[in-house]
């Protein structure tokens, strides 16, 4: 942890050079930086000073999860106040905040109340910490990803004509928690028949048929890391509809090319581009209309960005993890998406996901 806010001030220094203080409220970096799994308060960070300012229901928790850390017990009614005494001491004028974790209700209040400290939307300086997992958060995405893969294959017979969207859903989680994690890493999508057209489709009472096309995008989370992996298949007992065979292996291929462009230095656009570029000569452009993939950590959507619209200069580094996930989404008919976890390895991309991508 000492290493992370090291690196954190670093960023500070190179980024943020006039800046006397960073105030942290995303759970997801709190965590990274301290070891604090709370979701109620703030990291203060300081070139000098690193400490934890949560209420009452979190002190024993943050004493146990971050021992190295300064410890700042306040009430959240009480935490503006506190923030200013801490300017004040710190003798810092300036103070930024991250702004996608801080409501424009609580902008304004800060305005008021912190009296003569200017207050300064920050980059997502942590968030490009993340990016690379050492070690220790790439065994814990690797055990997320083989909890999927053993609970997948024992859930799979479940998938039958009769079955109910929302009761397979409510077994999958089930078993995850059996089999060690500590939960979903998101709310499942199981989506069969003209449903699997929507890419993120909350399962409902339908009732599977023979030869529906099932979408299933799921993830657990093992040590706060996440996993994320999604199948096409076939609800046994019926003939599927005229192009599904086509179409699956149109997304298997882009799936294919995208996981040999993620190699390290490649910008995240072109990562995307490889995969887009499958579907699109195929003539299913239109019906691709998400990003490829997104980075995967102790959130489920972080950096990087595989997209159009991402960021032209962002590239892959080694030891990045990534999903890539190609998808074509016929609306009254059916949908298909595969998706891989990958790391960016030395010498391209290693696959995490152990579910073999068949129909």
């Amino acid at each position: 942890m000492n290493d992370r806010v090291r690196s954190l001030r670093a960023l500070m220094a190179q980024c943020l050079p006039r800046v006397g203080a960073l105030l942290i409220g995303r759970p997801e970096n709190m965590r990274y930086l301290s070891g604090f799994r709370g979701d109620v308060g703030f990291l203060w960070v300081t070139a000098t000073d690193a400490a934890i300012l949560t209420d009452s229901r979190f002190w024993l928790e943050a004493e146990q999860e971050a021992p190295g850390w300064r410890l700042v017990r306040v009430e959240r009614a009480d935490a503006v106040e506190f923030i200013a005494g801490l300017c004040a001491k710190a003798q810092a004028d300036t103070l930024a905040f991250e702004p996608g974790w801080v409501t424009y209700g609580e902008y304004r209040s800060w305005r008021r109340r912190l009296k003569g400290v200017r207050l300064l939307p920050a980059p997502e300086l942590v968030e490009r910490l993340r990016v690379v997992k050492d070690p220790g958060e790439l065994a814990a995405i690797r055990r997320a990803a083989e909890v999927v893969d053993r609970v997948f294959g024992e859930w799979l017979p479940c998938v039958r004509a009769g079955a109910v969207e929302t009761e397979l859903a409510a077994d999958f989680e089930h078993r995850l928690r059996l089999h060690g994690a500590e939960g979903v890493a998101f709310p499942p999508v199981v989506a069969g028949g003209p449903r699997g057209a929507m890419a993120h489709a909350i399962p409902e009472r339908t009732t599977l048929a023979g030869g529906d096309v099932l979408v299933v995008d799921v993830g657990a989370v093992v040590d706060g890391y996440r996993s994320d992996m999604t199948r096409t298949v076939l609800v046994p007992g019926g003939k599927p509809q005229g192009g599904v065979r086509e179409v699956f292996g149109i997304v298997e291929s882009a799936l294919a090319a995208g996981i040999a462009a993620a190699i390290p230095g490649n910008t995240a656009v072109a990562v995307d581009t490889a995969v887009r570029a499958v579907i699109e000569t195929a003539g299913y452009g239109p019906q691709f209309g998400h990003g490829s993939g997104h980075g995967v950590g102790l959130a489920v959507h972080e950096a990087p960005r595989l997209s159009p619209g991402a960021d032209p200069k962002v590239r892959l580094p080694e030891g990045a993890v990534v999903t890539i996930e190609p998808g074509i989404y016929l609306p009254g008919r059916f949908g298909v998406r595969l998706e891989q976890l990958v790391r960016v390895g030395p010498s391209g991309a290693e696959v995490l996901s152990g579910t073999p991508v068949r129909l």
